[in-house]
This record gives C-alpha cells, sequence and structure tokens, in this order.
C-alpha cells in the first residue's frame, strides 16, 4: 500500500513539474537550439568509465541517436533494437508479455542494462531484464556495447551492456523544451508523453511522463483472449551547479505497469491457453551524486549513490498466485586523474542485493528473504602507445559475502592504420554469480532452487576493423567466448519430481561474426547489420544447438524525405532466421527440440511537418502481418498501427 502511495505521489509531482516547468521556461523556449550533429565520435558511457571517442574503442558498439529514434516512431524499445548486430530477441506475444534479450549468445541475465546510468536488472526475476517494460517514449540515445564488461560494471556484464538515456538522465548544459505527444491505434492503443527541460540560475530540471494502453492481441495458438497492457512511466532529475568546483544531481525514474498473460495447458496440449492472469509491477531507480572537478587540475571524482527496485504480484482468476520483491543498493566513489595523453579511473564499490518471495503455501512454502553483498575495488587506464595506437586496460577484484573472491579484467588496443581504417583487438574476462531465484527460487511442484551453485565464468577474444568515411561508416567484428559452469535452470530431479537449476559440466562455446554499416546520401540515409552466430552447449560430452538464438539474423533501414521539405520516410526490415526451442509436452511424454521458422518484421513511420512546432506521423508495425513465434506456443504480435500528433517548442 505504502510503495502504491509514493508511486502515485511521484508520478503527480513528476507530471506537476514537467508543466510547471512549461510555464515559468517560456520567456526562453525561443532561444535558438543547437541541431542534433550525430557525430560518430560522441564519448560512449558504456565502454569505460574514461571518456573515450566511439572510433577510438576498443570494441563493438552500435549506438541509436535521438534522430534515429524519432525517425523510427517507436512504441517500444524491442522495436529499437531489434536487427541491432549480435541481438536475439524472444518476445512471449502481446506488448508487456516477457521479452528477453540474449546478446551474441548470451543468457537473457548476462546482459546488464543501464537506465540513466542506473543499473535495472531484475534482483527478484533472475536479474533478468524484461524488455517489455521499456516503451520509447523520451528516449534519446541508446549504446550496445558487446562482449564481457565485468571489469568496469561486476557481475552479469558477461553478454554485454545496454545503456539508455532519457531526456531527464541527459540533463547536462540545459537547452529550455517542450515536447508532447498523443497517439491513437489498433488493438485499441492509446498513448501520450510530455517531456520539459528548464534552467533556473545554477539549477537544471528536467521532468517526463508517458502513458500506454492497448488492448493487446491474442498469443494462443488456441482461444481468442486479448491480452492487455497498461504502462505508466515518469522521470525527474535536478541538477544544481553549487559553483565550478562541486555539482549536485538527484534522479528519480518510476513505471507502474499492468499486464494480462495467458495459462500454460499442463493436462492436453503443452501450450499456451486463455486464462485469467494479471500481473501488476512497480519498477523504482533513483541516483544522487556528488561530482567535484578541482579547479586548475587534471583530478576529478564522483561519489553516487544508486537505488533500485523491482516489486510483481500476480493474480490467476482473482486469487493470488504470488509475487517478488528485488532491490539493489549501490555506493560508488571513483577517482579521475589526467597525465599527458594518459587517464586513470580507480575507486571502490560496495553492493547489497535483497530478494523477497511471497505467495500461498501449496504443496510448500515460498516465502523466503534473501540478501547478499559484495565490496568491490577497480581501475581503468587508457591512452595513446603511440600516434596511432590506443590502449585499454580495465580490472576489478570483487568480495562476495557468499562465494569465493572474483577478478575479472578487460585489455584492447586500437591501431588506426589512416584516417579512414582502424583495427581494434580485446581479450575480456567476466563474472557472474548464481541469481536468487536459482539458488533459492520455488514454484510448488515446478521448480526449486539449488544453493550450491558456483558463478559462471566467460572468456571472449575479438579482433575487427572500424571505417570511417564522409558519408559511410563501417564496422565489423569476429568474436569468440567461452562459457564455463553455465547455470542450466531446467535441470529435471527426480527425486524432488521438479525441475531445479545446476552448473553445467561442460563448456559452451560462442563464435559468430557482427557486421553493420550507415550510409548518409542526398536523398536518403541507410543503416545495415548482419549477425553470424554458431552457439554450442556441451554437457557431459555431449553436444546441443543453444535454443531460441538465430544463426543468420539482419536488417535494413531506410530513412528519406524524398526530396519533399516537411515530409519523412522511415522503414526497417528486420530478418530473423530460424532457431530451436524445447516444446514440453504433457506428462509422461518427453520433451522435444523443435525449429521456429525464420522470418522477415516490416516497419514503416510516415511523417509530416504541419508547422513550426506541430508534427504528424503514422507509424505500422509488422506491416504484411507476418506470422511468427519467438517462443512454442507464444504467436507474434499482429500488425499495429498508430496515428500520432506532436508538438515541440
Amino acid at each position: 500500500m505504502e510503495l502504491s502511495l509514493l508511486q502515485a505521489a511521484f508520478t503527480k509531482t513528476a507530471t506537476a513539474a514537467a508543466i510547471l516547468t512549461c510555464i515559468t521556461s517560456t520567456s526562453v523556449f525561443s532561444q535558438e537550439r543547437p541541431k542534433d550533429t550525430d557525430d560518430v565520435e560522441t564519448l560512449t558511457v558504456t565502454g569505460t568509465r574514461l571518456p573515450i571517442l566511439l572510433t577510438k574503442l576498443p570494441g563493438a558498439v552500435s549506438v541509436l541517436t535521438e534522430s534515429d529514434i524519432k525517425a523510427s516512431g517507436a512504441l517500444q524499445l524491442t522495436e529499437l533494437i531489434r536487427g541491432l548486430p549480435g541481438v536475439s530477441l524472444s518476445q512471449s506475444g502481446s506488448p508487456g508479455g516477457l521479452t528477453e534479450v540474449r546478446v551474441r549468445g548470451s543468457e537473457t541475465n548476462h546482459l546488464l542494462v543501464l537506465i540513466d546510468g542506473v543499473i535495472a536488472n531484475d534482483i527478484g526475476q533472475g536479474s533478468l531484464i524484461d524488455l517489455a517494460h521499456l516503451t520509447a517514449a523520451n528516449i534519446t540515445r541508446i549504446e550496445l556495447l558487446k562482449g564481457p564488461q565485468s571489469a568496469r560494471w561486476g557481475s552479469g556484464a558477461i553478454g554485454g551492456v545496454l545503456s539508455i538515456t532519457t531526456k531527464a538522465g541527459a540533463l547536462g548544459d540545459v537547452t529550455p523544451q517542450l515536447s508532447m505527444s498523443a497517439g491513437v491505434g489498433t488493438q485499441n492503443t492509446y498513448r501520450g508523453s510530455v517531456n520539459t527541460t528548464s534552467q533556473h540560475d545554477n539549477l537544471g530540471v528536467s521532468a517526463y511522463a508517458s502513458y500506454m494502453q492497448t488492448d493487446g492481441d491474442n498469443i494462443s495458438r488456441i482461444g481468442s483472449e486479448d491480452d492487455g497492457y497498461d504502462n505508466l512511466t515518469a522521470g525527474l532529475n535536478l541538477r544544481f551547479d553549487a559553483n565550478d568546483e562541486h555539482t549536485f544531481s538527484a534522479y528519480l525514474r518510476t513505471v507502474d505497469y499492468e499486464n494480462e498473460y495467458d495459462a500454460i495447458d499442463f493436462a492436453t496440449t503443452g501450450l499456451p491457453t486463455d486464462a485469467d492472469n494479471v500481473t501488476k509491477g512497480v519498477q523504482i531507480s533513483s541516483k544522487l551524486k556528488w561530482d567535484y572537478q578541482a579547479n586548475n587540475s587534471d583530478y576529478r571524482s564522483a561519489l553516487t549513490a544508486q537505488y533500485r527496485k523491482d516489486e510483481n504480484d500476480n493474480t490467476t482468476s482473482g486469487a493470488d498466485a504470488g509475487g517478488t520483491t528485488g532491490e539493489r543498493i549501490e555506493l560508488n566513489w571513483t577517482n579521475f586523474y589526467r597525465v599527458n595523453d594518459w587517464q586513470l579511473a580507480a575507486g571502490t564499490e560496495y553492493l547489497q542485493r535483497l530478494f523477497s518471495q511471497r505467495g500461498p503455501v501449496v504443496f510448500g512454502d515460498p516465502n523466503q528473504d534473501q540478501r547478499d553483498d559484495t565490496y568491490s575495488v577497480f581501475a581503468e587506464v587508457s591512452g595513446e602507445v603511440s600516434d596511432r595506437v590506443f590502449s585499454s586496460l580495465s580490472a576489478r577484484f570483487d568480495n562476495n559475502s557468499e562465494f569465493d573472491n572474483a577478478s575479472s579484467y578487460r585489455a584492447g588496443l586500437t591501431w588506426q592504420l589512416d584516417r579512414h581504417i582502424a583495427l581494434f583487438t580485446s581479450y575480456g574476462k567476466a563474472v557472474k554469480t548464481p541469481t536468487f531465484t536459482e539458488r533459492f527460487g520455488f514454484i510448488p511442484a515446478s521448480f526449486i532452487g539449488n544453493p550450491d551453485l558456483i558463478p559462471e565464468k566467460s572468456e571472449e577474444v575479438e579482433v575487427g576493423v572500424k571505417g570511417r568515411w564522409q558519408t559511410v561508416t563501417a564496422q565489423v567484428s569476429v568474436y569468440s567466448t567461452q562459457l564455463q559452469d553455465e547455470i542450466n535452470g531446467f535441470v529435471f530431479d527426480a527425486q524432488s519430481g521438479a525441475f531445479t537449476a545446476g552448473n553445467v559440466d561442460g563448456e559452451s562455446q560462442r563464435d559468430g561474426v557482427d557486421a553493420e554499416f550507415s550510409w548518409r546520401g542526398d536523398f536518403a540515409d541507410i543503416t545495415g547489420s548482419y549477425s553470424y552466430l554458431d552457439a554450442q552447449q556441451t554437457s557431459n560430452a555431449q553436444s546441443a544447438i543453444e535454443l531460441r538464438r538465430a544463426r543468420h539474423q539482419g536488417a535494413i533501414t531506410v530513412t528519406s524525405d524524398f526530396g519533399l521539405e516537411k515530409f519523412s520516410f522511415y522503414t526497417k526490415l528486420a530478418y530473423t532466421g530460424t532457431r530451436f526451442d524445447t516444446f514440453f509436452p504433457p506428462f509422461p511424454a518427453p520433451s522435444e527440440t523443435l525449429a521456429l521458422s525464420a522470418y522477415t518484421l516490416t516497419s514503416v513511420n510516415v511523417s509530416y511537418q504541419l508547422s513550426n512546432q506541430w508534427r504528424m506521423s503514422l507509424k505500422v508495425n509488422n506491416l504484411f502481418d507476418k506470422e511468427y513465434e519467438d517462443i512454442i506456443g507464444y504467436v507474434g504480435q499482429e500488425r499495429r498501427a498508430l496515428l500520432s500528433v506532436s508538438y515541440t517548442r
């Protein structure tokens, strides 16, 4: 009850702040704003704690800018990252349904997700990130850095880091602005958003709120019930420049959602079937930060406190079906220093993770509370080895209350062959501690946790080439990853008659190629990507293809105004190749590994500038109403259309 009241109070506060800022900033809205340069050398925040140009970063990174996001007209984050090199999506049908992401063949909880610098992985749901609850409203930038990054970001960053920056999180040198949008579409879909930024002397304020509601689709092969979804997201950021040396900032973001979902028919088909199941969830992210920059010195420091909470409760036909709460409390102190062309960052971190599971006592008691603590020290150094060679090295040591001490590291080199082409290579080791769900999770007659699990370990080597010309940029990388002690969450325990989790006795090998390019012409901008993945899991000397990962994937995006000043056109074709998934038929039939057919999804967004401030757009997803499945039995999203109008000044 207290959490619901806090959520409602904050949402009203953020919305009121947005409106108040609009009113008090009217006099400065007429000031000229800088144009979006979309410079490919924009500093990355995911690749390093140090400011490194993307062209020098010794690793593969994909970036979507604010203009990319705006042109797409995307409603949800999945529409934006589908087709990025190395990304495999598994979506259980309708908007709001569980949406998992795997990068370079890694597991769903091997990708670390940052929203405005705050880690957003759900401790209560196996430390994965459910992309279903991340709408595209008010997002200004997306960065995906692939490969092991534990040396920089700690446990969990085995597959990579996905960094999402919202308009509130991008608060820096504030440019006063107001933007609003509203839309209506098929499946009784409604959406609206408001965002505003303002500067008052030394205080910068940014606030946003967005709402989305849809009746959804019928995800079951049988039945006719649609599964609806509601999402209310709000964010607020304050930045106070006390003087030239001290800057203080505060950030808060909440998501309140309700999702309808189907049940599994364990008795006759083993497939999803219509049911009155509902999940209600709340997500809270907050951050307090003190930045210190010494005058006339190359030293600076940042002291940060972060808090993340994910809470969800489930009902079946109105009856309590249990829920989880995951909390993450982090304190970080990082010191930075520059010596000539070299930069150094070093610091210490404390992390506390809390897990709570609750539910009715049926054939066992799921109610429990767990926690662990991690103390870490880390360091990173980067700089010019020579005029053409750039080096980056990072290392981390973790002392966890439940597991043995662990170390992780990453080293990379970038060699600039000439002004257009650079070669890069990197080697990294990462760790992933078992999740609370894997260790202690309990679902009556279905899953029992294994407290004796040990951490997973990953090592990856990568080589690649980056090219940049006047109108063309390109990047190709080849990687080889070995994962040891992988945790399998579907190990059958004959004694209990339920599934459990266990470390695999073998090694998982993931080899692949990621490629992408962009061409900016006078008539159109074109981007393309392609991924090849060979992911094999070896257990007890027998190899098997990893599930829900396509061997071949690709996408092409075209943006053009066709020479018309007020018109813009965007289309994206995203191809997902054949994958495999496991089907569990009713007992006593054994499980089967089945192939999921390849498919191509086409999305289109057409916009027209009505005036300097008003714009209208029509977005259509799955234009040709392609039938597909990412998970066996879960029918993919149908064709969806959304008509929107937006106002900016």
